[in-house]
């Protein structure tokens, strides 16, 4: 394991249990977490939106793992992205709501930011454990808006590792190898 991938997994999985503290909280306590954003109305939809976006939350930091491979970060910056704007879009639609949607925008934008970040220091994780997750990601990545330029650092990403780390293989040939 290079010096490069060492740093990077000990970053993704502080990263990954920041997002998971985060979405325990928004499920676990939502009512708490909502009376800390001023002029926020707390009642049984903002509670119940607020235990939906946690266990969302909880569900990407699960599928992302410690060490997630370039697609799977690729798809996880998209889902953050998509989660901001339509936070920015609540927050047109429903000023009353304005403020969490707002605040909810902005975690959003910084998990997404953060994925961008380590998706284009192009150090990718050998997917040696999964290759569906990697393909349903490309996958879906290739149908929806601005998926393919994320698939784009996914695969410069994944063109950057040397030889020896794709795939588990000495060969780069899923399968060989090791």
């Amino acid at each position: 394991m290079t010096a490069q991938t060492q740093t990077r997994t000990s970053t993704r999985r502080w990263i990954e249990l920041i997002r998971a503290g985060w979405g325990a909280a928004l499920l676990i306590a939502p009512g708490t977490v909502l009376t800390h954003i001023h002029h926020v109305r707390v009642d049984t939809r903002a509670i119940a939106i607020t235990r939906i976006l946690g266990a969302r939350q909880l569900a990407q930091a699960a599928l992302s793992g410690n060490n997630p491979s370039p697609e799977v970060l690729a798809m996880g910056i998209w889902v953050d992205g998509a989660h901001a704007v339509t936070g920015l879009t609540l927050a047109a639609l429903d000023r009353s709501r304005a403020r969490a949607a707002l605040t909810d925008t902005a975690v959003a934008a910084l998990w997404a930011g953060v994925g961008l970040r380590d998706l284009n220091q192009g150090v990718a994780t050998p997917p040696q454990h999964d290759r569906r997750r990697d393909a349903l990601a490309r996958l879906v990545l290739r149908l929806v808006p601005g998926g393919d330029a994320l698939l784009g650092h996914a695969d410069r990403d994944r063109s950057g590792l040397r030889k020896d780390e794709r795939h588990g293989s000495a060969d780069g040939v899923p399968g060989h190898g090791r």
